[in-house]
């Protein structure tokens, strides 16, 4: 029987531990459970999101690891991706008898062991544990996707969200344009600007002529936003 440590050093500046942190922290794990460590992987440059196996140091490891081997992470995280890439290497190793150690949730999460007959509390605190290291990766490759289609469609002047401008709406193409009617309301609100009228008796006139319920910030806001729009779309997507 072999065991390895794997070492992720992690381009995330959230996620990253000092590998000699790293491997003390195995070391000690490993003396707990009265198993030494044979070597260590230290896989560099690999993107948390990418699925263990397919990492260099990680298809590496899995490659050298038999049947009765075991290994060790600091946490678990960095070794399963997703939750749906988690459930296959877990399945997967533990076809083939290897242990998995997180240190992080203190236990082998792949082969069962033998227990003494001792009071035991459950795995509800493991599981939770595991399913927080799980969302630290789910959440890591969602927001990555989020901001990547967010600026995709930014770039091609598409509404990524957000309240609607008064004076403006949102097409069938996913695009702001201007609301005719509202946008009316808001030459009135400009003219009646120009006439030095208060934004607090801009408010009131509109509720008198107009039923349109406004605050005079919210005036002020109308005034502002319309005018940065205007210059957004004059300027045209990806020309700013």
């Amino acid at each position: 029987m072999s065991v390895f440590g794997y070492i992720f050093s992690a381009l995330d500046k959230e996620q990253q531990v000092a590998v000699e942190e790293q491997q003390n922290a195995l070391y000690d794990y490993a003396r707990t459970i009265g198993l030494p460590v044979a070597d260590i992987f230290v896989e560099e440059g690999a993107l948390l999101k990418k699925p263990f196996k397919e990492r260099a140091e990680g298809s590496r490891l899995l490659k050298r690891c038999a049947a009765g081997d075991a290994i060790i992470t600091m946490k678990t995280a960095w070794i399963i991706s997703s939750a749906g890439e988690g459930a296959d290497l877990l399945q997967t190793l533990r076809k083939r008898d290897i242990a998995l150690h997180c240190v992080d949730l203190g236990e082998n999460i792949t082969v069962d062991e033998k227990r003494k007959l001792i009071v035991y509390t459950g795995c509800a605190g493991i599981v939770q544990k595991l399913l927080s290291a799980l969302a630290v990766c789910e959440s890591s490759k969602h927001g990555e996707a989020i901001r990547a289609s967010k600026r995709t469609l930014k770039e091609k002047g598409k509404y990524i969200g957000g309240p609607v401008p008064f004076g403006w709406e949102v097409n069938e193409k996913r695009v702001l344009v201007q609301n005719k009617e509202q946008q009316k309301i808001i030459k009135t609100i400009i003219a009646w600007r120009a006439d030095r009228w208060s934004y607090r008796d801009i408010a009131a006139k509109l509720k008198d002529e107009y039923k349109v319920q406004l605050s005079h910030a919210g005036v002020r806001r109308i005034l502002e936003s319309d005018k940065k729009k205007k210059e957004e779309a004059s300027e045209g997507p990806g020309e700013k």
